[in-house]
């Protein structure tokens, strides 16, 4: 079995790709470095009075600070250029709820509902109670959005049930996030849990509605006549 890179690896092989794709990249990253360490510096001359081990002390946590933002710096920038990949692709949506969606949210990267135009339909819940994300064209995509939404109402009554959409007619991934954690809502942690349980356990999904007996993976098109 490989082992897995460690760390440090794994951040130059993600700082290696950021430049590589973004030459002002490496501008951002020294800014984002030096400034705190020079912050630090000059708190060190201008602060301390010369006393030894405080001038360390500064210095120290004004190098501690750079590194802290290059971290930062590299992170805005990997999301950046993530966002920048994946908008316009089917199931971008998917990624994210699967590698960001916040712990206090319960949500699944598996299509609730999809179509044979790779329009997709998403559920999460959090305090918001229900949320129907949906990706795609908008128009063609609504009838899913319909059917998943009178679905959780019947499941689950009384959860309120909110509607975002993803796409070139509606958000894009950039905008995802904020928009679905600015929607209020009051539902509790334990509700959260046991109304994404319920869901799970009884909902349709695009597997649930296939024949029974036929397996989706290797399903062939007809030969023509």
């Amino acid at each position: 079995m490989a082992k897995e890179p460690g760390r440090i690896r794994q951040i130059i092989d993600v700082l290696v790709l950021v430049i590589k794709r973004d030459r002002l990249a490496i501008i951002w990253l020294i800014l984002g470095t030096l400034g705190p360490i020079a912050a630090g510096i000059v708190f060190a001359i201008m602060a301390t009075g010369g006393e030894p081990i405080s001038f360390v002390v500064s210095i120290i946590f004004g190098v501690l600070a750079g590194i802290l933002g290059f971290l930062i710096v590299l992170g805005q920038l990997t999301q950046r250029l993530m966002y920048s990949n994946l908008q316009g692709q089917p199931g971008a949506v998917s990624a994210l709820i699967k590698n960001q969606l916040r712990r206090s949210w319960r949500g699944n990267d598996t299509p609730i509902r999809m179509n044979k135009n790779q329009d997709i339909v998403y559920r999460v819940v959090g305090k918001p109670g229900v949320v129907i994300v949906s990706e795609g064209v908008r128009s063609r995509v609504a009838p899913l959005v319909e059917d998943a939404r009178r679905e959780v109402q019947r499941i689950v009554p009384g959860v309120p049930v909110n509607l975002l959409h993803v796409g070139s007619d509606g958000l894009t991934l950039k905008e995802f996030f904020p928009a679905l954690y600015k929607i209020k809502g009051r539902v509790r942690p334990a509700e959260i849990v046991v109304v994404s349980n319920r869901l799970n356990s009884i909902a349709k999904t695009p597997a649930s509605m296939m024949p029974k007996g036929i397996d989706p993976t290797k399903m062939r098109a007809p030969r023509p006549r």
